[in-house]
């Protein structure tokens, strides 16, 4: 499946690697954030702040589920200590959400955070249980494991010059407030109606977290 915005271009880049998935990744990566729209700089842009290409084989969305799956449970447990919620919820607040620009505030996907960077947070922050921290850096492994390629921008112009230098890999509906809970949920754009987010806990972590 290609995002919008992707060039259609591509499709030589998936056609010469047909046999290096790999390869192909990278060459799609590179031939979408090369890509630029617009009027001969005039208003130019790229066509994506980041851009990955992943690996959904079963064995790596298994792997990514289960290990999940076994985090989400043990930060609710962890979150029964109110210290613990508390940091917690500082280390998700710190990884930003996929929308970064001014006006943004009432738009959904503010909680889509990048699974990487912010499993990566709570892996490393000393305030939380060694469980929780070793479950998080093995959810992190498995979500890495699924990125075949990637890049990001530190300065989006579209977004009014928003960083995303830590954007890497999938995202995961991660909300500290019961503001950022499917914002637009009522209007039929929903980020929790999917069967992974019921599959993996995520409801029980949400109603522990905010």
């Amino acid at each position: 499946m290609l995002a919008p915005g992707v060039p259609t271009a591509v499709a030589h880049d998936i056609a010469a690697h047909a046999g290096d998935p790999k390869a192909m990744a990278k060459a799609v990566v590179d031939r979408t954030m090369d890509a630029t729209f617009g009027f001969d700089g005039i208003d130019s842009y790229g066509p994506a702040a980041a851009f990955d290409v992943i690996d959904l084989a079963a064995d790596k969305t298994t792997a990514v589920a289960t290990a999940i799956r076994t985090l989400d449970a043990d930060l609710v447990s962890a979150s029964d200590n109110r210290s613990v919620r508390a940091a917690i919820r500082e280390d998700a607040k710190a990884i930003d959400g996929m929308v970064r620009f001014p006006g943004s505030q009432t738009m959904p996907w503010r909680a889509d955070r990048p699974a990487i960077a912010l499993y990566d947070t709570l892996s490393q922050d000393g305030r939380l249980p060694e469980t929780v921290r070793a479950d998080a850096l093995h959810a992190k492994v498995a979500v890495a494991a699924t990125v075949l390629a990637h890049r990001e921008s530190d300065d989006f112009a579209a977004f009014h010059d928003a960083d995303y230098s830590n954007a890497a890999g999938p995202t995961v509906h991660f909300p500290v407030s019961p503001r950022q809970i499917d914002p637009w949920a009522a209007g039929g754009i929903s980020e929790t109606d999917n069967a992974f987010y019921k599959s993996v806990g995520a409801a029980d972590l949400t109603r522990a977290l905010a």
